[in-house]
């Protein structure tokens, strides 16, 4: 239907008018032409029931860190009436002063109008948010409405976004040393920018339930300075990117420190980047992490030579670190002792232990069952050399590394030719032993440095598609070994349930109950 003229309703006026009335209803008729016709001479439908759906009322956006933009989300506009409509507006109610962003079939907000859309046709609308800081500990909401006419009638879409205030720690694409001896709370979530650092002699203690997060290319590095993460069992401290939708949940690669140079080839200069760990820590005298979860980078934690020769550079407990684009845990001639770790779905190694070092680790699993494409790298890499820049070789000795009870494994173990563990000596065998651990060695012959393991049996892993690690067998072929005094050991286990203290505790990070 089209609109009715109001002059209908008049009464018709008498014959001495004729001529009059007749020119004003080709008046009439000629104008209504023209309000029906667009610019290609195109009619819309301008009855009152003309009407719009969307394909989705509301557009909600998760927990989004104040000054941080959001990903954009789409919805669609279609017309469900009979006929070409024009959309008069499609706008913001709040203006410029929203907090979100439209953009309409290209057009930025915050509102667009005048556009055509025919019967059935639909238009795209992508909508972000920036929400300013409104110094909260606790999340809150902001609002908005997309408002949509045709006809003079007026539909709406909901815009809702959760905000979160943060500590702001960094500068994008810079390395900005922290105070001395900071302390990080778990008041708000903290967001890092670029690389932070913690400079010789000083700390940085983060308390148990801080969330930490990281944009693109950016760490926390540790310069012979100490790190110390005081997570607790039920209130873990979380390092994992600044992007928090729901599509961002399991993607790998969102942080880890890459510092961007210029190096010299046989063809000119060019620009490389260096990677390292999300969490560097380099000469550490004595760091710690517990109850820590390093998740979606790209190297998750990186600690290389040791600024001492006594104690350990670093000392792991009940740390899980999963889903990152190349290696888990990067070791360089450091010393670490770890009990109670889980590693696990890494685009390379879930561990490397190399240039040596000392490396004294208990009832831990390294679990390999990265789905992101086709690995060709161990599970575990040990090593204790590397060739300089003149080719010739160097050892670095292992230094009495022990690797007990542990659990190295993944989705390669079925194939000709790969083993899940490598390990690759120069120096003397005996600074290694890797005793009461489940290992994939397929075609290995007898070695000084294994003993009491199985090579070739797959873990009774509870459920390796939802990547649950515990063991569901009885079997005591899953039973490790008693570990002497002076390596790292913890009477509970991952979970905090009891281990069994003693001969025969289970391998792997979960004590069966």
């Amino acid at each position: 239907m089209y609109r009715k003229h109001a002059g209908d309703s008049k009464k018709r006026p008498d014959s001495k008018g004729s001529a009059w009335w007749v020119l004003s209803v080709a008046l009439a008729i000629a104008t209504a032409g023209a309000l029906s016709t667009g610019c290609q001479g195109e009619k819309f439908y301008v009855g009152a029931d003309a009407r719009v759906t969307f394909s989705r009322d509301t557009v909600l956006f998760d927990t989004v860190f104040t000054t941080i933009g959001s990903a954009s989300q789409a919805l669609r506009i279609i017309n469900d009436s009979p006929g070409r409509i024009l959309l008069e507006d499609v706008t913001l109610e709040d203006g410029d002063g929203s907090e979100f962003r439209i953009n309409v079939d290209g057009i930025p907000g915050p509102s667009v109008s005048g556009l055509a859309l025919d019967e059935g046709d639909s238009v795209y609308v992508f909508v972000e948010v920036t929400i300013d800081p409104e110094d909260y500990d606790l999340p809150f909401t902001v609002k908005d409405r997309i408002r949509v006419t045709v006809n003079g009638f007026s539909q709406y879409v909901q815009l809702m976004a959760y905000g979160q205030d943060a500590f702001y720690h960094g500068s994008p694409g810079g390395l900005v040393s922290l105070p001395c001896n900071e302390i990080w709370t778990s008041q708000r979530p903290h967001v890092i920018y670029g690389v932070v650092g913690v400079a010789p002699d000083c700390n940085l203690t983060i308390e148990a339930g801080a969330a930490v997060h990281v944009h693109a290319g950016g760490g926390i590095y540790v310069d012979r300075g100490i790190l110390e993460v005081n997570g607790e069992l039920g209130q873990e401290v979380v390092f994992e990117g600044d992007r928090l939708e729901q599509e961002y949940s399991d993607v790998p690669g969102q942080w880890g420190i890459q510092v961007d140079t210029l190096i010299q080839t046989e063809v000119g200069v060019s620009q490389a980047s260096i990677l390292g760990g999300g969490i560097w820590i380099s000469g550490s005298p004595g760091s710690t992490m517990r109850h820590a979860v390093l998740r979606n980078g790209t190297i998750g934690l990186q600690v290389d030579t040791t600024g001492t020769l006594s104690g350990a550079a670093l000392v792991m407990e009940n740390c899980v670190i999963h889903n990152m684009s190349a290696i888990g845990l990067l070791a360089q001639g450091a010393h670490i002792d770890g009990t109670n770790n889980l590693i696990y779905d890494c685009g390379q190694a879930c561990a490397a232990f190399t240039l040596g070092g000392r490396y004294r680790f208990t009832h831990s699993t390294f679990a390999n069952y990265w789905s992101d494409g086709t690995r060709g790298t161990p599970t575990v890499l040990i090593n204790d050399h590397y060739e300089d820049f003149e080719g010739n070789l160097q050892i670095r000795p292992l230094a009495e590394s022990r690797f007990l009870n542990c659990v190295m494994w993944g989705n390669n173990a079925g194939l000709d030719e790969f083993d899940e563990l490598v390990v690759d000596l120069e120096g003397d065998v005996n600074d290694l032993l890797i005793r009461g651990c489940a290992v994939d060695l397929d075609d290995f012959g007898p070695a000084d440095w294994i003993e009491e393991s199985s090579l070739d049996a797959a873990p009774p892993f509870a459920d390796v598609f939802n990547r649950d690690f515990h063991f569901v067998s009885g079997n005591n072929q899953w039973n490790g070994v008693g570990i002497p005094a002076g390596l790292p050991f913890l009477a509970t286990d991952l979970d905090g349930l009891p281990r069994v203290v003693g001969s025969a505790p289970d391998k792997g990070c979960y004590e069966r109950q």
